[in-house]
């Protein structure tokens, strides 16, 4: 197989909760964009909670930031809840129609209702932005492959999945009675000869590793727990 690996400035995550902003200054960085992950948090939208309280970011809403720096924004996602797989022939205002459609609708158990909706409005944001959105029943290596062709990927995983580690709390402690499986995001910044996939982890000590192939579609399929089975590329 054609070996793909591009350069990018490897950093880790300042809290346990900013794994996306993270990720998000490793892949610009490939772009020789010197922003921070206290630059990125400062202007990302984030969700706010019920009272009004910025409460995170979801990785739609860092694609539609990329849009506003003069990036082409392509996002695949594969997730069944949020997303209806029907809507995969849409075209952009019909989806955008049904997102809209579809708010204070089904409640995803695992996010709730306010996450939820912040879900839809991600993407409608996304969308009309003048992002790209695929709608796909399921990640395969030779999608990622393909866009390894282009440049790094900014994808969404299941820690768990991905490292085979148990639960743990909000402190990234291990805690295998009351944690839960967490997502997390990465950047993959190219594949070996094997086919194996070159990950930049914000968490995870040393920072760059090697995943085989089964294991990261999995990790990012599993990542459906939260409808966080996504990833987006950004291109000049």
């Amino acid at each position: 197989m054609k070996q793909a690996i591009y350069e990018v400035v490897h950093r880790y995550q300042p809290t346990p909760t900013s794994c996306s902003q993270t990720a998000l200054s490793i892949l610009l960085s490939h772009y020789n964009i010197p922003k921070t992950v206290d630059d990125i948090l400062a202007v990302v939208p984030q969700v706010k909670d019920l009272d009004g309280n910025d409460s995170g970011s979801i990785n739609q809403q860092l694609a539609t930031w990329c849009i506003s720096l003069g990036f082409d924004v392509t996002l695949y996602t594969f997730d069944c809840q949020i997303i209806d797989q029907s809507w995969a022939g849409l075209g952009k205002d019909d989806l955008v129609a049904r997102l809209k459609m579809s708010m204070d609708g089904y409640e995803v158990p695992s996010l709730g209702a306010l996450w939820s909706n912040a879900y839809r409005q991600a993407y409608v944001d996304f969308l009309e932005a003048g992002g790209e959105m695929h709608i796909q029943p399921a990640v395969t290596t030779k999608r990622l492959y393909e866009l390894l062709e282009y440049g790094p990927i900014l994808a969404c995983v299941s820690f768990s999945t991905l490292y085979g580690v148990g639960r743990s709390n909000e402190q990234s402690e291990q805690d295998d009675i009351n944690g839960k499986a967490w997502n997390h995001t990465v950047v993959i910044y190219g594949n070996d000869e094997d086919g194996n996939f070159c990950v930049s982890d914000p968490l995870k000590k040393p920072g760059t590793h090697v995943v085989e192939a089964e294991r990261m579609i999995v990790a990012i399929s599993t990542a459906q727990l939260e409808c966080d089975n996504l990833f987006f590329q950004i291109q000049k």
